[in-house]
Protein backbone atom coordinates (compact mmCIF):
# COMPACT_ATOMS: atom_id res chain seq x y z
CA UNK A 1 0.00 0.00 0.00
CA UNK A 2 1.32 3.45 -0.89
CA UNK A 3 1.95 5.44 2.33
CA UNK A 4 -0.65 8.16 1.60
CA UNK A 5 -1.23 9.26 5.19
CA UNK A 6 2.17 8.46 6.64
CA UNK A 7 4.16 11.18 8.38
CA UNK A 8 7.91 10.71 8.13
CA UNK A 9 10.95 12.59 9.42
CA UNK A 10 14.40 12.68 7.85
CA UNK A 11 17.63 13.32 9.71
CA UNK A 12 20.85 13.77 7.80
CA UNK A 13 24.19 15.49 8.44
CA UNK A 14 24.31 19.20 7.70
CA UNK A 15 27.11 18.50 5.23
CA UNK A 16 28.24 15.38 3.39
CA UNK A 17 31.50 15.33 1.47
CA UNK A 18 32.13 12.28 -0.74
CA UNK A 19 35.18 11.86 -2.90
CA UNK A 20 38.46 10.13 -3.62
CA UNK A 21 41.19 11.82 -1.54
CA UNK A 22 38.62 14.20 -0.02
CA UNK A 23 40.14 13.57 3.41
CA UNK A 24 43.21 15.58 2.40
CA UNK A 25 41.00 18.71 2.44
CA UNK A 26 39.21 17.93 5.70
CA UNK A 27 40.43 21.14 7.36
CA UNK A 28 39.00 23.25 4.54
CA UNK A 29 35.61 21.54 4.78
CA UNK A 30 35.48 21.97 8.56
CA UNK A 31 36.30 25.68 8.28
CA UNK A 32 33.51 26.09 5.74
CA UNK A 33 31.10 24.92 8.44
CA UNK A 34 32.28 27.58 10.87
CA UNK A 35 33.85 25.02 13.21
CA UNK A 36 37.08 26.10 14.86
CA UNK A 37 39.41 25.26 17.75
CA UNK A 38 41.10 22.03 18.75
CA UNK A 39 40.20 18.72 17.11
CA UNK A 40 39.99 15.49 19.09
CA UNK A 41 40.40 12.48 16.82
CA UNK A 42 38.86 9.26 18.16
CA UNK A 43 40.35 6.22 16.45
CA UNK A 44 42.00 2.86 17.20
CA UNK A 45 45.53 1.40 17.32
CA UNK A 46 45.17 -0.43 14.00
CA UNK A 47 44.52 2.78 12.07
CA UNK A 48 47.48 4.45 13.76
CA UNK A 49 49.73 1.71 12.36
CA UNK A 50 48.34 2.11 8.83
CA UNK A 51 49.37 5.77 8.73
CA UNK A 52 45.78 6.86 8.16
CA UNK A 53 45.68 8.87 11.37
CA UNK A 54 48.85 10.74 10.41
CA UNK A 55 47.27 11.57 7.06
CA UNK A 56 44.27 13.20 8.77
CA UNK A 57 46.40 14.97 11.39
CA UNK A 58 48.60 16.46 8.68
CA UNK A 59 45.58 17.61 6.69
CA UNK A 60 44.14 19.33 9.77
CA UNK A 61 47.40 21.00 10.76
CA UNK A 62 47.84 22.28 7.20
CA UNK A 63 44.72 24.37 7.80
CA UNK A 64 45.81 25.55 11.22
CA UNK A 65 43.95 23.14 13.52
CA UNK A 66 45.48 21.88 16.75
CA UNK A 67 44.92 18.13 17.14
CA UNK A 68 44.98 15.49 19.88
CA UNK A 69 44.48 11.79 19.17
CA UNK A 70 42.65 9.26 21.34
CA UNK A 71 43.76 5.95 19.81
CA UNK A 72 42.29 3.43 22.25
CA UNK A 73 39.04 2.72 20.46
CA UNK A 74 37.97 -0.91 20.21
CA UNK A 75 35.43 -3.05 18.35
CA UNK A 76 31.95 -3.39 19.86
CA UNK A 77 32.62 -0.46 22.25
CA UNK A 78 31.27 -0.27 25.78
CA UNK A 79 30.49 2.62 28.10
CA UNK A 80 33.97 2.43 29.69
CA UNK A 81 35.88 3.20 26.49
CA UNK A 82 33.41 6.00 25.74
CA UNK A 83 34.14 7.50 29.17
CA UNK A 84 37.87 7.21 28.53
CA UNK A 85 37.54 9.03 25.20
CA UNK A 86 35.39 11.72 26.77
CA UNK A 87 37.83 12.26 29.63
CA UNK A 88 40.69 12.53 27.14
CA UNK A 89 38.73 15.12 25.14
CA UNK A 90 38.01 17.13 28.30
CA UNK A 91 41.63 17.08 29.48
CA UNK A 92 42.82 18.16 26.03
CA UNK A 93 40.25 20.98 26.01
CA UNK A 94 38.93 19.93 22.63
CA UNK A 95 36.36 21.94 20.73
CA UNK A 96 35.09 19.31 18.32
CA UNK A 97 35.44 15.56 17.78
CA UNK A 98 36.38 13.58 14.68
CA UNK A 99 35.46 9.90 14.57
CA UNK A 100 38.00 8.20 12.29
CA UNK A 101 37.54 4.49 11.72
CA UNK A 102 34.84 1.88 11.44
CA UNK A 103 31.44 2.14 13.05
CA UNK A 104 32.87 1.49 16.49
CA UNK A 105 35.28 4.45 16.45
CA UNK A 106 32.59 6.78 15.13
CA UNK A 107 30.08 5.53 17.71
CA UNK A 108 32.59 6.31 20.49
CA UNK A 109 33.23 9.73 18.98
CA UNK A 110 29.51 10.51 18.95
CA UNK A 111 29.31 9.87 22.68
CA UNK A 112 32.58 11.66 23.48
CA UNK A 113 31.35 14.77 21.66
CA UNK A 114 28.30 14.92 23.91
CA UNK A 115 30.27 14.38 27.10
CA UNK A 116 32.75 17.06 26.09
CA UNK A 117 29.94 19.51 26.84
CA UNK A 118 27.68 17.61 29.24
CA UNK A 119 28.56 16.43 32.76
CA UNK A 120 28.64 12.82 33.92
CA UNK A 121 29.39 9.51 32.26
CA UNK A 122 28.07 7.47 29.37
CA UNK A 123 25.90 5.17 31.46
CA UNK A 124 24.10 8.17 32.99
CA UNK A 125 22.59 8.83 29.57
CA UNK A 126 22.66 5.39 27.93
CA UNK A 127 19.85 4.10 30.14
CA UNK A 128 17.56 6.62 28.39
CA UNK A 129 19.14 6.21 24.91
CA UNK A 130 19.53 9.98 24.53
CA UNK A 131 21.22 13.20 25.61
CA UNK A 132 19.32 16.32 26.75
CA UNK A 133 20.98 18.64 24.24
CA UNK A 134 23.46 18.83 21.40
CA UNK A 135 27.11 18.45 22.42
CA UNK A 136 30.27 19.48 20.62
CA UNK A 137 30.38 19.26 16.81
CA UNK A 138 30.98 15.77 15.38
CA UNK A 139 32.81 14.98 12.14
CA UNK A 140 32.52 11.36 10.95
CA UNK A 141 35.22 9.91 8.69
CA UNK A 142 34.53 6.22 7.99
CA UNK A 143 37.30 3.79 7.02
CA UNK A 144 34.93 0.87 6.42
CA UNK A 145 31.81 0.44 4.28
CA UNK A 146 29.23 -1.01 6.62
CA UNK A 147 27.43 0.75 9.42
CA UNK A 148 26.65 4.02 7.67
CA UNK A 149 26.95 5.57 11.13
CA UNK A 150 28.44 8.69 9.54
CA UNK A 151 24.87 9.55 8.49
CA UNK A 152 22.81 8.22 11.40
CA UNK A 153 21.58 9.36 14.79
CA UNK A 154 22.47 6.01 16.38
CA UNK A 155 25.42 4.77 18.39
CA UNK A 156 25.61 1.15 19.57
CA UNK A 157 27.26 0.91 23.00
CA UNK A 158 27.54 -2.18 25.21
CA UNK A 159 26.91 -2.03 28.94
CA UNK A 160 30.24 -3.24 30.38
CA UNK A 161 28.62 -4.55 33.56
CA UNK A 162 26.51 -7.23 31.86
CA UNK A 163 27.60 -7.32 28.20
CA UNK A 164 24.16 -6.29 26.91
CA UNK A 165 24.21 -4.18 23.77
CA UNK A 166 22.48 -0.85 24.26
CA UNK A 167 22.25 2.13 21.96
CA UNK A 168 21.75 5.84 21.70
CA UNK A 169 19.08 6.95 19.27
CA UNK A 170 18.82 10.74 19.22
CA UNK A 171 19.34 13.56 16.70
CA UNK A 172 21.84 15.16 19.10
CA UNK A 173 24.49 12.63 18.03
CA UNK A 174 23.91 12.97 14.29
CA UNK A 175 27.27 14.03 12.79
CA UNK A 176 27.46 17.62 11.70
CA UNK A 177 29.58 16.52 8.76
CA UNK A 178 30.22 13.16 7.13
CA UNK A 179 33.39 12.96 5.07
CA UNK A 180 33.45 9.77 3.02
CA UNK A 181 36.71 9.06 1.21
CA UNK A 182 36.81 5.59 -0.43
CA UNK A 183 40.62 5.58 -0.40
CA UNK A 184 40.43 5.10 3.37
CA UNK A 185 38.76 1.71 2.81
CA UNK A 186 41.43 0.29 0.49
CA UNK A 187 43.39 -1.32 3.32
CA UNK A 188 40.41 -3.22 4.76
CA UNK A 189 41.19 -6.95 4.89
CA UNK A 190 38.81 -9.34 3.10
CA UNK A 191 36.98 -10.61 6.18
CA UNK A 192 36.32 -7.10 7.47
CA UNK A 193 35.21 -6.01 4.00
CA UNK A 194 32.77 -8.93 3.87
CA UNK A 195 31.31 -8.46 7.35
CA UNK A 196 30.92 -4.69 7.07
CA UNK A 197 29.41 -5.06 3.61
CA UNK A 198 26.90 -7.54 5.03
CA UNK A 199 25.94 -4.95 7.63
CA UNK A 200 25.25 -2.38 4.92
CA UNK A 201 23.21 -4.94 2.98
CA UNK A 202 21.18 -5.70 6.11
CA UNK A 203 20.46 -2.00 6.64
CA UNK A 204 19.18 -1.58 3.10
CA UNK A 205 17.03 -4.72 3.10
CA UNK A 206 15.63 -4.33 6.61
CA UNK A 207 14.67 -0.72 5.86
CA UNK A 208 12.53 -1.95 2.97
CA UNK A 209 10.72 -4.33 5.35
CA UNK A 210 10.22 -1.76 8.13
CA UNK A 211 6.99 -0.08 9.16
CA UNK A 212 8.08 3.45 8.20
CA UNK A 213 9.45 2.61 4.76
CA UNK A 214 8.46 5.20 2.14
CA UNK A 215 9.31 6.13 -1.46
CA UNK A 216 12.38 8.15 -0.46
CA UNK A 217 13.94 5.37 1.64
CA UNK A 218 12.83 2.68 -0.81
CA UNK A 219 14.75 4.33 -3.64
CA UNK A 220 17.92 4.78 -1.62
CA UNK A 221 17.76 1.24 -0.20
CA UNK A 222 17.24 -0.43 -3.56
CA UNK A 223 20.17 1.43 -5.10
CA UNK A 224 22.33 0.47 -2.13
CA UNK A 225 21.41 -3.20 -2.63
CA UNK A 226 22.27 -2.96 -6.32
CA UNK A 227 25.68 -1.42 -5.60
CA UNK A 228 26.49 -4.02 -2.92
CA UNK A 229 25.52 -6.92 -5.19
CA UNK A 230 27.82 -5.52 -7.89
CA UNK A 231 30.75 -4.48 -5.75
CA UNK A 232 31.01 -6.49 -2.54
CA UNK A 233 32.59 -9.67 -3.99
CA UNK A 234 35.04 -7.55 -5.99
CA UNK A 235 35.97 -5.46 -2.93
CA UNK A 236 36.47 -8.63 -0.85
CA UNK A 237 38.70 -10.45 -3.30
CA UNK A 238 40.30 -7.49 -5.09
CA UNK A 239 40.70 -5.06 -2.24
CA UNK A 240 42.61 -2.42 -4.18
CA UNK A 241 39.84 -2.08 -6.79
CA UNK A 242 38.93 1.58 -6.32
CA UNK A 243 35.69 1.39 -8.32
CA UNK A 244 34.41 -1.37 -6.05
CA UNK A 245 35.45 0.60 -2.96
CA UNK A 246 33.67 3.70 -4.26
CA UNK A 247 30.48 1.72 -4.87
CA UNK A 248 30.64 0.16 -1.39
CA UNK A 249 31.27 3.55 0.25
CA UNK A 250 28.23 4.99 -1.52
CA UNK A 251 26.13 1.95 -0.61
CA UNK A 252 27.05 2.04 3.06
CA UNK A 253 26.33 5.76 3.32
CA UNK A 254 23.04 5.43 1.42
CA UNK A 255 21.85 2.51 3.54
CA UNK A 256 22.65 4.50 6.69
CA UNK A 257 20.65 7.47 5.42
CA UNK A 258 17.80 5.14 4.48
CA UNK A 259 17.30 3.45 7.85
CA UNK A 260 17.73 6.62 9.91
CA UNK A 261 13.95 7.15 10.02
CA UNK A 262 12.25 3.81 9.18
CA UNK A 263 14.59 1.82 11.45
CA UNK A 264 15.75 -1.78 11.15
CA UNK A 265 13.93 -4.92 12.16
CA UNK A 266 14.19 -8.57 13.17
CA UNK A 267 17.58 -9.28 11.62
CA UNK A 268 19.21 -6.72 13.87
CA UNK A 269 17.26 -8.04 16.84
CA UNK A 270 18.90 -11.42 16.28
CA UNK A 271 22.31 -9.81 15.66
CA UNK A 272 22.17 -7.82 18.91
CA UNK A 273 21.08 -10.92 20.82
CA UNK A 274 23.99 -12.96 19.46
CA UNK A 275 26.34 -10.04 20.01
CA UNK A 276 25.27 -9.64 23.64
CA UNK A 277 25.58 -13.33 24.50
CA UNK A 278 28.42 -14.61 22.29
CA UNK A 279 30.09 -11.32 21.26
CA UNK A 280 29.50 -12.18 17.60
CA UNK A 281 30.85 -9.29 15.48
CA UNK A 282 27.97 -7.07 14.45
CA UNK A 283 28.29 -7.50 10.69
CA UNK A 284 28.48 -11.29 10.99
CA UNK A 285 25.45 -11.31 13.29
CA UNK A 286 23.50 -9.31 10.72
CA UNK A 287 24.59 -11.64 7.92
CA UNK A 288 23.64 -14.75 9.89
CA UNK A 289 20.15 -13.37 10.49
CA UNK A 290 19.37 -11.57 7.23
CA UNK A 291 17.96 -14.24 4.88
CA UNK A 292 15.95 -15.72 7.76
CA UNK A 293 14.51 -12.32 8.67
CA UNK A 294 13.57 -11.87 5.02
CA UNK A 295 11.77 -15.19 4.96
CA UNK A 296 9.98 -14.27 8.20
CA UNK A 297 8.63 -11.11 6.55
CA UNK A 298 7.74 -12.69 3.20
CA UNK A 299 3.97 -12.66 3.79
CA UNK A 300 3.62 -8.87 3.94
CA UNK A 301 6.67 -7.92 1.90
CA UNK A 302 6.51 -9.91 -1.34
CA UNK A 303 6.35 -6.97 -3.73
CA UNK A 304 9.25 -5.19 -2.03
CA UNK A 305 11.26 -8.40 -2.00
CA UNK A 306 10.59 -8.90 -5.71
CA UNK A 307 12.19 -5.48 -6.23
CA UNK A 308 15.10 -6.57 -4.03
CA UNK A 309 15.59 -9.61 -6.28
CA UNK A 310 16.01 -7.38 -9.33
CA UNK A 311 18.43 -5.14 -7.44
CA UNK A 312 20.42 -8.23 -6.49
CA UNK A 313 20.71 -9.16 -10.18
CA UNK A 314 18.29 -12.09 -10.08
CA UNK A 315 16.54 -12.85 -13.38
CA UNK A 316 12.89 -12.54 -12.40
CA UNK A 317 11.26 -12.36 -15.84
CA UNK A 318 8.35 -14.80 -15.97
CA UNK A 319 8.34 -15.33 -12.20
CA UNK A 320 5.34 -14.74 -9.98
CA UNK A 321 5.76 -12.14 -7.25
CA UNK A 322 6.20 -14.93 -4.69
CA UNK A 323 8.86 -16.66 -6.79
CA UNK A 324 10.73 -13.38 -7.22
CA UNK A 325 10.53 -12.74 -3.46
CA UNK A 326 11.96 -16.19 -2.79
CA UNK A 327 14.69 -15.46 -5.34
CA UNK A 328 15.66 -12.44 -3.23
CA UNK A 329 16.09 -14.61 -0.13
CA UNK A 330 18.27 -17.12 -1.94
CA UNK A 331 20.11 -14.34 -3.77
CA UNK A 332 21.14 -12.83 -0.43
CA UNK A 333 22.20 -16.25 0.87
CA UNK A 334 24.34 -16.80 -2.24
CA UNK A 335 25.89 -13.33 -2.06
CA UNK A 336 26.88 -13.91 1.56
CA UNK A 337 28.36 -17.31 0.77
CA UNK A 338 30.23 -15.80 -2.19
CA UNK A 339 32.11 -13.55 0.24
CA UNK A 340 32.80 -16.32 2.73
CA UNK A 341 29.93 -15.89 5.20
CA UNK A 342 27.67 -18.83 6.02
CA UNK A 343 24.30 -17.60 7.33
CA UNK A 344 24.38 -19.71 10.49
CA UNK A 345 25.42 -18.86 14.05
CA UNK A 346 26.34 -22.48 14.83
CA UNK A 347 30.09 -21.65 14.95
CA UNK A 348 29.48 -19.17 17.77
CA UNK A 349 26.92 -20.73 20.10
CA UNK A 350 24.96 -23.78 21.20
CA UNK A 351 21.57 -24.95 20.01
CA UNK A 352 20.50 -25.68 23.58
CA UNK A 353 20.78 -21.95 24.29
CA UNK A 354 17.87 -21.17 21.96
CA UNK A 355 15.19 -20.94 24.72
CA UNK A 356 17.37 -18.48 26.64
CA UNK A 357 18.09 -16.46 23.47
CA UNK A 358 14.39 -16.43 22.55
CA UNK A 359 13.55 -15.09 25.99
CA UNK A 360 16.10 -12.30 25.51
CA UNK A 361 14.69 -11.55 22.06
CA UNK A 362 11.20 -11.10 23.48
CA UNK A 363 11.92 -9.71 26.97
CA UNK A 364 14.99 -7.46 26.82
CA UNK A 365 13.99 -3.86 26.06
CA UNK A 366 17.27 -3.39 24.17
CA UNK A 367 16.14 -6.08 21.73
CA UNK A 368 12.39 -5.56 21.64
CA UNK A 369 13.00 -1.92 20.67
CA UNK A 370 13.59 -3.16 17.10
CA UNK A 371 10.02 -4.45 16.90
CA UNK A 372 8.74 -0.89 17.17
CA UNK A 373 9.91 -0.58 13.57
CA UNK A 374 8.63 -4.02 12.50
CA UNK A 375 5.37 -4.73 10.73
CA UNK A 376 5.04 -8.25 12.13
CA UNK A 377 4.70 -8.80 15.87
CA UNK A 378 7.35 -10.97 17.52
CA UNK A 379 6.33 -13.87 19.75
CA UNK A 380 8.48 -16.28 21.71
CA UNK A 381 7.45 -19.09 19.35
CA UNK A 382 8.52 -17.04 16.33
CA UNK A 383 11.80 -16.14 18.03
CA UNK A 384 12.51 -19.82 18.66
CA UNK A 385 11.74 -20.62 15.02
CA UNK A 386 13.97 -17.83 13.72
CA UNK A 387 16.83 -18.76 16.03
CA UNK A 388 16.51 -22.44 15.11
CA UNK A 389 16.53 -21.73 11.40
CA UNK A 390 19.42 -19.31 11.63
CA UNK A 391 21.38 -21.82 13.74
CA UNK A 392 20.75 -24.62 11.24
CA UNK A 393 21.14 -22.33 8.22
CA UNK A 394 17.78 -23.62 7.01
CA UNK A 395 15.67 -21.81 4.42
CA UNK A 396 12.53 -23.00 2.69
CA UNK A 397 9.45 -24.95 3.86
CA UNK A 398 7.93 -21.62 4.79
CA UNK A 399 7.88 -20.21 8.29
CA UNK A 400 4.33 -20.92 9.58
Amino acid sequence: MFPTLKEVQYYTPQKIVFGVNAVDKIGQYIKEMGISGKAIIVTDPVLVKTGMVDRVVEALKKDGFAVAVFDQGKPEPDNIVCDEAAEFARKEAGNFVIGLGGGSAIDIAKVAAQLLVLPGKTEDYLVNTSFPKKGAPIIAVPTTSGTGTECTMYSVITFAKDGIKGFFGTPTILPDMALVDPTLTLSMPPKVTASTGADALAHAIETLMAKQENPFTDAISLKAIELIAEALPVAVYEGNNLEARVKMSYASMMAGKAFNDPGIVEGHAIAHTLGSVYHVPHGIGCAVALPHAMEYNMGHCMEKMALMAKALGQKTDGMTVREAAQAAVYGVKQLLEDVGITPSWAPFGKKEDIPMLAEMMTESPWITAFYGWSKRPMTKEAAVELLTRSYEGRLGDRLY
